[in-house]
């Protein structure tokens, strides 16, 4: 009958039996050795990365981005160039406002994009043309075209009716200012009558279903507001007594001009050509 080879360690009272012992506590403290050689390795290694992080973090904050530069081309007067204008304005946001007279239009104009004013010259990017176009571009930029996907619909709501309204003034009421004629007074008084009560009326229920506290689209200053503020401007030129049945216009216009950087430029806006209101 065979006998294992393998011997089994008897542990006897009374007798030293440290061998086997010491030889399991070296193995311990050699693993716990080698742990924590890895867990100051790994310590060096995080610090290398955080320090390079806090360093990358300090070079781009030392790097200042260059800020856009702008220059809006248009006539000397409101029309389809003043909101552009305000969304500049209360933005504070520096541009150069290149003016061109009627006079001077005929020679500039085959030089000049789609042969169209405004237009919008971004840095050195191509020209931007079409009013709203460049009106919902900067308004993006400098946030102002609503909070979320869906407020951002319904300032687009309000804008194009207002682009309505602005094209029907424009097509009947601005040249009627600009060079007059025997049916001004008519064509106006109609206007007011079929046209303006309509959109106003229109634009009332659309900020009392979209705003809150004054404001045309949720509780911040939007472009909405701006070209509400810009139309509702005009009717006033018109009659001085346009918005006494609209109440929600009437506190729209008062909450946007608390804006201190539209007052401003309301305040001291240059003097334009002089129309015939």
């Amino acid at each position: 009958m065979g006998c294992s080879s393998s011997k089994t360690q008897v542990i006897e009272p009374g007798k030293d039996n440290t061998s086997e012992r010491g030889t399991s506590e070296r193995h311990t403290s050699d693993n716990s050795s080698e742990n924590e050689s890895n867990d100051q390795a790994d310590q060096k290694s995080e610090s290398v990365f955080s320090n390079s992080r806090k360093n990358s973090t300090l070079a781009s904050s030392k790097t200042s981005v260059k800020p856009r530069s702008y220059k809006l081309n248009y006539f000397d007067f409101s029309g389809r160039g003043e909101l552009i204008r305000l969304i500049f304005a209360v933005s504070n946001t520096d541009y150069n406002d290149e003016r061109t007279g009627f006079k001077d239009w005929q020679t500039k104009r085959k030089k000049t994009p789609l042969e169209q004013l405004p237009n919008l010259e971004v840095d050195k990017e191509p020209t931007l043309v079409q009013s709203m176009a460049i009106a919902r571009y900067l308004a993006r930029e400098m946030n102002l075209a609503g909070s979320d996907n869906y407020e951002i619909a319904k300032v687009d709501f309000v804008l194009d009716l207002c682009k309505e309204f602005m094209d029907l003034l424009a097509a009947y009421v601005f040249p009627e200012l600009l060079f007059p004629t025997d049916e001004k007074e008519e064509i106006i008084d109609n206007f007011l009558k079929h046209v303006a009560e309509d959109f106003l009326k229109n634009i009332e229920i659309l900020i009392t279903k979209f705003g809150k506290n004054g404001y045309a689209v949720g509780n911040k200053l939007t472009v909405a507001d701006l070209f509400i503020h810009d139309l509702v401007s005009n009717m006033i030129k018109l009659d001085s007594f346009v918005l006494d049945n609209y109440s929600k216009l009437k506190q729209n216009r008062n909450k946007v001009e608390d804006n201190s950087n539209l007052k401003s430029y309301l305040d001291n806006r240059r003097k334009m050509q002089k129309l015939n209101f």
